[in-house]
């Protein structure tokens, strides 16, 4: 591989003190042949730690794309720089990088991990050791969104825009497909090729596995989701010029997040932007756009618990959606949701123990009720107060979780005080 694109690097040190031999490493890069899947080629960092977790002191991270896609694949230290940065953080090591990196990137992370600390004070910022690039870099033309199917990609993917997007990525092996099998990715993979081919776009299908790395034993929620996601389209930065990530929150969220607008922004490099999308709009502003789509209707997936193509209609996610399709008088049009009618039982006991989620809901009241259903305006109503009644039990229960037997037990309990029909267990 070559040293870098450009010109030739200069070294570059972020955090101050002295250089470390003793480092979180990433050694090398290779390109090749996907080992599990016909005519896809991977993407892989072979990255080494001081500290051993579960007796492994060294680890293969990669990512997969069709072959067609191959030569947009990065050999810069971009996408590794983005993923890794967490991990560093998290387990307190230095991160030396072997391939260069984007100098505006490098000088963006001191800001990200600045950021993390002032959110958690235990994510300390690390000292970062790697090579600039120097000289004009190869730049990308295109413009491409994350797509999962839900509510906040099919919102960017259908948004008018003065600069279209593109292409349409979608992750094999990120948060709502974590778990997913081949063949439940490639039935997802089916619904949004027929979205995307009626949307004009070119569907990117891909595979990761940087949730069973030491990236999925970060703080995932609160700090290291949008270093991962914008990790994967960066790996074909050859391609873009622009990379958009849908915002799963809006203005009214002002806590830490770990796909926050801000530290996502920090993840652009002097030839790719990286910036949310959707900020600004509101989720039943979203969610009712969305659902005049035709296209959208008949792709629309939200669980975090199926893996699939399906949405389980028993997670507070699915039934957010499911109560504004509802009201909307779409439901039944959203072929993902089933074609059970909605349980105002079930919504009356939703398990609403994020609050800074229940903002959602309390606007989902106002809403419902302006549109002649005070059913459910009712039942969420009732949601929100049994989740309040419950919020002082939460840290005894949290702690009970964590107990051999008793924690079984517990969460046997808490999901049946829930819903008595439901386990709450990610698919295996």
């Amino acid at each position: 591989m070559s040293a870098a694109r450009g010109g030739s690097p200069r070294r570059a040190r972020r955090g101050g003190g002295a250089w470390h031999t003793r480092a979180m490493k990433l050694e090398r890069i290779d390109i090749a042949p996907s080992p599990d899947r016909p005519r896809w080629t991977r993407l892989t960092g072979q990255v080494r730690y001081d500290s051993p977790q579960d007796g492994k002191d060294a680890e293969a991270y990669w990512y997969e794309f069709p072959d067609e896609f191959a030569g947009s694949l990065t050999t810069g230290g971009d996408p590794w720089l983005a993923c890794l940065l967490p991990v560093a953080v998290e387990i307190g090591e230095p991160l030396v990088l072997s391939r260069p990196v984007d100098p505006q990137m490098l000088d963006f992370a001191g800001d990200r991990m600045a950021i993390w600390h002032w959110w958690n004070p235990r994510h300390a910022p690390v000292r970062i050791e790697a090579d600039v690039e120097a000289g004009p870099r190869e730049r990308g033309t295109r413009t491409v969104s994350l797509f999962s199917g839900g509510v906040d990609s099919f919102y960017t993917a259908l948004a008018p825009r003065a600069l279209p997007i593109d292409d349409l990525l979608v992750i094999h092996g990120a948060f709502d497909l974590m778990y997913a099998r081949r063949a439940a990715f490639e039935r997802v993979q089916a619904k949004l090729q027929a979205a995307a081919d009626a949307l004009g776009k070119v569907l990117i299908p891909s595979a990761t596995n940087l949730l069973h790395t030491r990236l999925g034993t970060t703080d995932l929620a609160y700090m290291s989701q949008g270093s991962m996601m914008g990790s994967v389209p960066l790996a074909l930065e050859r391609r873009y010029a622009r990379i958009l990530i849908p915002s799963s929150v809006d203005l009214n969220w002002m806590d830490a997040w770990g796909t926050h607008p801000v530290t996502d922004a920090m993840l652009s490099t002097t030839g790719t932007i990286v910036a949310e999308d959707g900020l600004a709009a509101r989720r039943i502003e979203k969610t009712t756009f969305v659902a005049r789509s035709d296209v959208a209707l008949s792709a629309l997936r939200v669980c975090l618990f199926t893996g699939n193509e399906s949405n389980c209609m028993r997670c507070e996610k699915c039934l957010r959606a499911a109560i504004t399709l509802e009201t909307m008088g779409v439901l039944e049009r959203a072929a993902a949701f089933g074609t059970a009618k909605l349980d105002l039982r079930r919504v009356a006991r939703m398990p609403l123990g994020d609050t800074d989620a229940r903002h959602y809901y309390e606007e989902l009241i106002v809403y419902c009720r302006e549109r002649g259903r005070d059913d459910l305006s009712e039942a969420i109503a009732r949601s929100l107060a049994r989740a309040r009644r419950h919020d002082p039990f939460r840290p005894l229960v949290r702690r009970l979780r964590k107990l051999p037997v008793i924690g079984a037990v517990a969460r046997w309990l808490e999901s049946r005080v829930h819903d008595p029909g439901v386990t709450w267990h990610l698919p295996q």
